[in-house]
């Protein structure tokens, strides 16, 4: 994985690491600093990008126009429902550096930037996504320094250095986010979605929304109710309401006046009325690609390569193409994912680049990386209502029970941690139906009992997790021998090389799940243990590793020492166990040269001739007989 904004946010982490300009911040708390002033910077800038859009044809600037009384509370209350929050012009990630310029204690500025952020979400359908995102910098901790000063300056050198790089938020690629909007009326007019999603990634310029589009044709939508799009500025909007050769006679008072009326729900075209709310927001939305997603995942990789601790959190990206590209050969169109160890989210959005996801759910238990795995998501223009990250331990405060089920369930569960396994937990829904719990020591069957309770019928499910859970006996091998056996639901198990993770050497299997299987008299093994590339200190899947595996799982072929097809009979006669060599022979015969051995045999008595009579000779010159010169004729 590489990133040209990715190398550059890195230099300037080092930088400013090896130049001794942050305090006594150790590296994982400075870690912590660093991607948290990068989200507010995205933050910030998206803030100002999108506004400035708006107001573009009024001739106005954001900063400026919130100085009018009325144009600042609508444009607040659209970033809220638009973007999911606001930030006011004097906390704005480069107003907030000018401060410190002009005398300003930084850390109270930037406090209030994070506290607006957080308070403009409240009581909104964005409050789970953005409240107390910022919660792990702070901004008093002793290691920025003794003095407030000195914390001051710590804070400036980090925005400062932020400062000088350009996120490239005003050049994106534009395509249609949200086209599943206008699914229904386009696949009634015969429209090929994936075929114009296509069009409009190659023709960012692309509208759909004009006049000879199918989508137009679909029905009538009263002024008061199209698309955003038909809206490009606030005088556009303003235009709905009064005739234009009556607005543009108008004082500003006037226009002041008809801008409060829109804050009224009852007025046909307020922006806070739901109608006009939910129109707006469907076809505004349209996809920004920014870099930054792609650079704060090269970050993330880079600092679990550094740090055993955030390893744990972290999918390395070859294993995370890898689960995208098995789950895209089962479905293109995807309504839901979900993974009860999410981490930083880093699988979740490789898949969404795969496929075409409505909602992406994740729960994660470390309180840091689920502000990352929310971070994450924002800086890859996931739109708050397109994903839904819970916090807490999934076992034992699981958030999403009441969902839907999922049409693909992905994670790389924890390697050989302990949960409470707790005897209530046989009448838990996720669990009763095994009559058997995962040790307490041992909670990766808990896991996949829980991710195959969240399964859809037809979905796909794939899990990362240790060779352990192939061959373990007691209650694992009875949960086990049940998914198998009973319910039919593994569909593959594939062997990864070892020293692939971060956090740990042991070599991790990838298992397949599908509740409904096409192949359902037998089980695929791909032993691909010994196709990778090492790259520093880890081994790495190459794209032709990746590719040779996706294409043995969709094919299902049998190559010799590689893959096999094993029928269900042959692993009930194995008692259930998993392990991959006892179906796919990997044994190669040494061949053998005589010629060789012979050689060496040669050269090896040669060499032993020749230390015995040195060492002969210093006998001699100690007037004593060499055990070995009688020897070595024999």
């Amino acid at each position: 994985m590489s990133s040209r904004l990715g190398r550059q946010l890195w230099d300037k982490y080092e930088e400013l690491r090896t130049n001794s300009m942050v305090g006594f911040l150790t590296d994982e708390d400075f870690q912590k600093y660093f991607l948290g002033f990068i989200t507010y910077k995205y933050l910030s800038e998206n803030l100002e990008l999108y506004l400035d859009k708006e107001l573009e044809k009024d001739d106005l600037k954001f900063e400026e126009a919130y100085n009018f009384e009325n144009y600042g509370k609508v444009l607040a209350k659209k970033a809220i429902y638009n973007l999911g929050y606001f930030i006011t012009p004097n906390h704005l990630f480069r107003n907030v550096i000018a401060s410190y310029n002009q005398g300003a204690d930084i850390s109270r500025e930037l406090k209030w930037a994070f506290a607006e952020i957080n308070s403009s979400c409240k009581k909104t359908e964005s409050q789970e996504d953005f409240e107390n995102l910022f919660e792990s910098v702070n901004l008093q901790a002793t290691p920025l320094g003794k003095k407030q000063e000195d914390r001051n300056r710590v804070i400036y050198n980090i925005l400062n250095a932020l400062d000088s790089v350009d996120f490239g938020l005003d050049e994106f690629n534009s395509s249609l986010s949200l086209i599943n909007h206008y699914s229904e009326p386009a696949r009634e007019l015969g429209v090929n979605l994936d075929a114009l999603e296509k069009e409009l990634l190659s023709d960012p310029n692309k509208n759909i929304f004009l006049d000879d589009s199918p989508l137009n044709e679909s029905s009538s939508i009263p002024l008061n109710e199209a698309p955003f799009e038909e809206y490009a500025s606030m005088e556009l909007f303003l235009d709905d309401i009064a005739p234009v050769e009556e607005f543009d006679s108008m004082e500003l008072s006037n226009k002041e006046n008809i801008v409060t009326g829109l804050e009224n729900p009852n007025h046909p075209n307020s922006l806070v009325n739901e109608g006009w709310n939910d129109r707006s927001y469907d076809s505004y939305r349209i996809q920004k690609q920014y870099s930054i997603g792609d650079a704060f995942e090269y970050l993330l990789d880079k600092f679990s390569l550094n740090a055993s601790k955030s390893a744990d959190f972290y999918t390395p990206n070859d294993v995370s193409v890898l689960v995208s590209k098995l789950v895209a050969t089962n479905k293109r169109a995807i309504d839901s994912v979900y993974d009860p160890c999410c981490g930083s989210s880093s699988m979740l959005l490789e898949l969404n680049k795969h496929v075409s996801l409505n909602l992406i759910c994740g729960q994660e238990v470390n309180a840091y990386y689920y502000n990352i795995s929310r971070q994450n998501m924002i800086l890859h223009n996931i739109h708050f209502k397109d994903f839904d990250i819970k916090q807490g331990d999934s076992l034992d405060s699981p958030h999403h029970i009441g969902y839907d089920k999922f049409d693909v369930v992905v994670s790389q569960i924890p390697f050989n941690v302990s949960w409470t396994a707790k005897k209530s937990f046989l009448n838990d829904q996720r669990f009763k139906e095994y009559n058997a719990l995962a040790p307490r020591v041992k909670a990766e069957y808990a896991f996949i009992q829980h991710m195959l309770y969240h399964l859809d019928d037809d979905g796909i499910m794939v899990v990362i997790a240790p060779h352990g859970v192939l061959f373990r006996s007691a209650s694992e091998e009875s949960i086990r021998k049940i998914i198998v056996s009973k319910m039919n639901y593994l569909d593959a198990v594939i062997g990864l090389p070892s020293n692939m993770f971060y956090s740990t050497n042991s070599p991790a299997c990838v298992l397949i799940f599908k509740k409904n299987r096409r192949y359902d008299d037998d089980v695929l093994f791909i032993d691909a243990s010994k196709n990778f590339n090492k790259i520093k200190l880890r081994n790495n899947l190459r794209k032709e590793d990746i590719n040779k595996i996706v294409g043995t799982y969709v094919s299902r072929a049998e190559v010799d020492k590689y893959s096999r097809r094993v029928s269900l009979r042959e692993i009930d006669e194995n008692n259930c166990n998993l392990n991959i060599p006892r179906y796919v022979d990997t044994y190669e015969e040494e061949e053998i040269n005589i010629q060789e051995i012979y050689k060496r045999r040669e050269e090896a008595s040669r060499e032993l001739k020749e230390v015995t009579y040195e060492i002969d000779e210093l006998c001699k010159e100690l007037g004593i007989e060499n055990p070995l010169i009688n020897n070595i004729f024999e």
